[in-house]
């Protein structure tokens, strides 16, 4: 089964909103920045977690779209970053300057984020703080490569106010890494000091992006 095109399809196909999915926000402090994790729970297993454990620290307004499905929860329930049209989303948008954007990629086994998204100083910014403190949290952060880039116009991430956002792409031995042994949803449920350290370091250089 093919990706569906867009909100519609998945509801299309029959599934069904607090029962297969969840559509979750808090819009607190919406103005300076918004992260969401388009792609959560079973989808591409790890960024809810990642996302919960920045926002516990405090002052972010976030958007959340988990996939509940027992199996297949992304080849079902995966709306692509282009075309991404969920309907609280599209409302949250025009309330931010940025976004932040949480997402899974499948492709290598290293422990790297690719970093991404239009905000060329924005990125600079997440690279060298996830760099600085590799040794808490065990992850390198480097430049997406061209696929994982996210840099049309269309992408979420660049659908804030201000035209450009960053998007992190974990790939699965990074939240392997965060979640061992297998980033399961039991061992989502729990948190090790790595994760803790990864949010802290993210909390800490969006803290400077925001304040410019």
């Amino acid at each position: 089964m093919a990706d569906p095109r867009n909100y519609q399809e998945v509801l299309d196909r029959g599934y069904v909103r607090e029962k297969d999915f969840c559509v979750a926000f808090n819009d607190r402090n919406i103005v300076g920045c918004l992260l969401a994790a388009p792609h959560g729970g079973g989808i591409e297993p790890g960024t809810s977690e990642i996302l919960h454990a920045l926002t516990d620290l405090g002052g972010w307004a976030w958007y959340e779209f988990a996939g509940y499905l027992r199996n297949r929860n992304k080849a079902c329930l995966h709306i692509t970053s282009t075309q991404y049209d969920e309907p609280t989303l599209l409302s949250l948008l025009p309330r931010t300057n940025f976004l932040l954007t949480l997402h899974g990629a499948s492709n290598t086994q290293d422990n790297i984020v690719y970093v991404g998204g239009a905000w060329e100083d924005g990125r600079a910014t997440l690279c060298a703080h996830i760099n600085a403190t590799t040794a808490a949290h065990g992850i390198t952060a480097v430049d997406a490569p061209h696929p994982l880039r996210g840099i049309e116009p269309t992408n979420l991430t660049n659908r804030g106010r201000s035209g450009q956002g960053i998007q992190l792409e974990f790939t699965r031995g990074a939240r392997n890494l965060l979640f061992p042994p297998d980033c399961s949803r039991e061992a989502r449920g729990r948190r090790r000091k790595q994760v803790n350290a990864l949010a802290q370091t993210l909390h800490k250089a969006l803290q400077q992006i925001v304040r410019g």
